[in-house]
């Protein structure tokens, strides 16, 4: 308004203006840059223990693609505030009674969108996965935001009934709703995400874990041959423990399916070609395993001595494209067998139990080479055996499921940790649009300070008052947080890996302490000195 008042353009007052935010965007990149390559150092220490080997050099082509994501964002969320600059007179300005027409809400909606967007489809680089994820942004955001006004308006119907300072901190909540259910919005996405990462991965561990058969095995044997069964037998029932049941093994490799070579053949999935070229571990079988239920076709009598026979898992021959009655042939040890589909199974995996995609009848690989495999449900204090069987029996590996279990958490929880420590900058961005907010109100919150003092109202209550505002907007982030993080695990946990929701009251409370702390704490630090300004000063200049 000054420099308009002095004689410069509207071309000149803009370009100015734009230097500016162009001085502030390259000062945010090159401290954005110092802190992503700390970043990366921080994550690879982190996963220094699961990465094999150095990973390579990040190089410039992150910074310059940050660089014009940081640009294309900003000139998009600048752009109307440069548009109202240009258009305002000095008078509307100078004068304090009369407020700059506000840029046109569609104005700022549409250029920041097709900021976000540019800046989505630079790193996605395919328009079908844009539309997809810039939709579901959208959605996302949007539902938020809905749920974040009705947090909004429902703590605006509890002012009635509460002290000066529950009602002045609602109060002030219920008058900036928009900017209100925006700071909500902004804090609960990162609280969502952390949550999540937090909690989710120990409890779909745990929700599965739960599943299993508390008898299920939690060691296997494996590289039997057939003259160490007997020995190694002895050696659990010499301390106590039952043997285990052995399951013959006989490698193979698939040659064809009903005269067609598999490697040529067309499959009805691509997993189809994996599954016949694998090399195929077989077992053979008298009695249909516990584990195991047939839905199609039969299963052999247990005296059946016919031609070779073979049950599939179902969803093994489904993707092999193989019917009932199909023949296949199977390379073992140098020499060719044939067998007939006869039923299709399904497996109960979670049993841990010795299972096998193909299972033969009793006597079709008589003639060849066999393993054995075992196992067997041990206690921690029994587990002394196993070095006996070790020291015995050399070639035998032995299998600990409790100690994969406990090296799979570790994994999780470095790796979860790295993903944390990036979205900690989520919540980083929150904090930034709650500064925003607070400072784009500072007159107004220093005025109301001021008028509330000089009414008599003393600074502790004001101050109370202040926190009672942000307490609130923390408490709703925080809720908004909890909800989203367990209904997004139960999605999870029920669609995607099929076990039951584990609900954990923990992530409740970490939500909504969190969300209480975090923006009670940085809303104050943003509005103290609206809190602190002397009365006599604030009214003498309005």
């Amino acid at each position: 308004a000054l420099m308009k008042s002095l004689g410069a353009s509207q071309r000149f007052v803009v370009a100015a203006a734009s230097v500016q935010l162009f001085i502030l965007g390259v000062l945010g990149i090159a401290v954005g840059s110092v802190v992503g390559f700390g970043m990366e150092k921080i994550v690879t220490a982190m996963l220094a223990d699961i990465i094999q080997g150095d990973l390579p050099s990040v190089g410039f082509s992150p910074v310059l693609l940050a660089s014009a994501s940081a640009m294309v964002l900003l000139i998009g969320f600048a752009l109307p505030s440069l548009i109202q600059l240009r258009d305002t007179p000095p008078l509307r300005v100078l004068r304090h009674d009369e407020m700059p027409p506000p840029p046109s809400r569609l104005l700022v909606v549409g250029t920041a969108l097709i900021a976000v967007t540019a800046m989505l489809y630079q790193a996605i680089g395919d328009a079908s996965m844009l539309v997809i994820v810039l939709g579901g942004m959208l959605v996302v955001s949007g539902a938020l935001y809905v749920a974040g006004r009705l947090l909004v308006a429902v703590m605006g119907r509890f002012r009635g009934g509460v002290g000066i300072a529950w009602r002045y901190g609602l109060a002030n909540i219920s008058r900036r709703g928009r900017d209100s259910a925006v700071q909500i919005v902004a804090f609960g996405l990162g609280l969502t995400v952390l949550l999540l990462l937090t909690f989710v991965r120990t409890d779909l561990l745990d929700g599965w874990q739960q599943t299993l058969d508390k008898d299920a095995p939690n060691h296997f044997l494996i590289n039997i041959q057939p003259q160490e069964r007997a020995s190694i037998a002895e050696i659990f029932q010499g301390d106590g423990i039952a043997a285990p049941a052995f399951v013959p093994l006989v490698r193979a490799r698939m040659q064809t399916i009903n005269g067609e070579d598999v490697k040529t053949r067309e499959y009805p999935v691509e997993d189809g070609k994996w599954m016949a070229n694998r090399e195929q571990n077989l077992t053979w079988s008298e009695s249909l395993s516990s584990s195991n239920e047939i839905v199609a076709g039969e299963w052999w009598p247990i005296d059946y001595s016919g031609e070779p026979l073979v049950s599939l898992e179902e969803e093994a021959a489904s993707e092999l494209g193989v019917e009932l009655g199909d023949q296949l042939k199977f390379l073992v040890a140098g020499q060719e067998i044939e067998l007939t589909v006869a039923s299709f199974r399904t497996i109960n995996w979670d049993s841990f139990q010795p299972n096998f995609f193909m299972v033969l009848s009793p006597g079709a690989l008589d003639d060849f080479p066999t393993t054995f495999v075992a196992s067997l449900k041990m206690e921690q204090q029994d587990k002394g055996v196993l070095i006996d069987l070790v020291r015995s029996h050399p070639t035998v590996s032995v299998i600990d499921l409790d100690v994969i279990l406990e090296q799979v958490k570790s994994i999780l929880d470095k790796a979860s940790l790295a993903v944390q420590a990036v979205f900690v900058f989520t919540l980083a961005a929150g904090i930034a649009v709650l500064f925003a907010a607070v400072q784009s109100t500072i007159d107004e919150r220093r005025f109301e300070s001021a008028m509330l003092r000089a009414l008599g109202v003393r600074r502790r209550t004001v101050m109370l008052g202040v926190l009672t505002e942000f307490a609130a907007l923390g408490f709703a982030a925080g809720l908004l947080a909890a909800a989203g993080a367990s209904i997004l695990a139960a999605v999870v946990a029920v669609q995607l890996f099929e076990l039951p929701y584990v609900f954990n009251p923990a992530l409740w409370g970490a939500g909504l302490l969190g969300g209480i702390f975090l923006v009670c704490g940085s809303g104050y630090i943003a509005a103290r000195g609206a809190i602190n300004a002397s009365p006599v000063e604030v009214l003498r200049a309005a």
